[in-house]
């Protein structure tokens, strides 16, 4: 499965996820934005960036990237995210596993092993 496909299906799987929260979810239009969609849950407004996952670390933990990708045959290019690019970091990995971390509690800039302190943020279907 592409790439694209991947993320597609993370997105599909955050929006299911927050609607059965009876969360309000607004989608941007167009790429241009940092974050997939938005939701409102009640008490604010908050950005989400939804990844897809199959990478595993050498302990068997999930890895998701926290970068963005781009370029061409020439270049490559490779963009971190900044705080005010989202609020939520929503991760679904190849075994159908989510995890919604807050942004301010991500202490990397690569990657996230979604393994000890991340732990908590699974979220149990």
């Amino acid at each position: 499965m592409k790439s694209k496909a991947k993320g597609d299906m993370a997105v599909g799987r955050a929006i299911a996820h927050y609607i059965s929260q009876q969360c309000e979810v607004l989608l941007p239009i167009g790429d241009k934005q940092k974050y997939d969609l938005v939701v409102d849950c009640g008490q604010s407004f908050q950005k989400v960036q939804c990844k897809f996952t199959s990478h595993k670390a050498k302990s068997g933990a999930f890895i998701a990237p926290l970068r963005v990708m781009g370029g061409n045959q020439s270049y490559h290019t490779a963009k971190h995210y900044n705080k005010e690019d989202f609020d939520i970091l929503f991760v679904m990995t190849e075994d159908g596993d989510i995890f919604t971390i807050p942004f301010e509690d991500i202490e990397t800039k690569n990657s996230v092993t979604l393994s000890g302190k991340y732990e908590q943020y699974r979220v149990i279907t």
